[in-house]
């Protein structure tokens, strides 16, 4: 003879109860009045929240693109001085730190800094709102 333990008998009780309640029809089924009235209440006080503040992307872009050209500017700058040679050269000629190689990257970097500042400044003149 299998002896069942008692959680296991209340849980079957349970299952049974959530069962029946779940395959009653569907007039059967209504919420508490609680439950309804808190539903309610949260709509409510959302409904009569302000909107969020939007974050002011457009005044944070210019300086995050200034300050990412300037990175990028001292990165470049900082890696053409680790590498280059000291050259003995007259007084009123000033030392490149850039070979050419780094001075086409800099173009490159100007260059894309300049198309950003070209797409942040086209979506301002658009009045575009994001």
């Amino acid at each position: 003879m299998s002896h069942t333990p008692p959680h296991q008998k209340a849980d079957d009780v349970l299952d049974n109860l959530l069962q029946d309640h779940l395959n009653a029809p569907a007039e059967q089924l209504t919420p508490s009045s609680g439950f309804v009235l808190s539903v309610m209440d949260a709509i409510q006080k959302q409904a009569i929240e302000p909107a969020p503040i939007a974050f002011p992307w457009k005044r944070v872009l210019p300086g995050a693109n200034a300050i990412l050209c300037a990175l990028v500017a001292f990165v470049v700058y900082a890696y053409a001085g680790r590498h280059s040679t000291p050259a003995v050269r007259p007084d009123f000629v000033l030392p490149s730190a850039f070979t050419s190689g780094e001075i086409t990257l800099c173009w490159i970097a100007l260059a894309v800094c300049l198309s950003i500042v070209t797409v942040i400044a086209s979506f301002r003149l658009a009045g575009r709102r994001h």
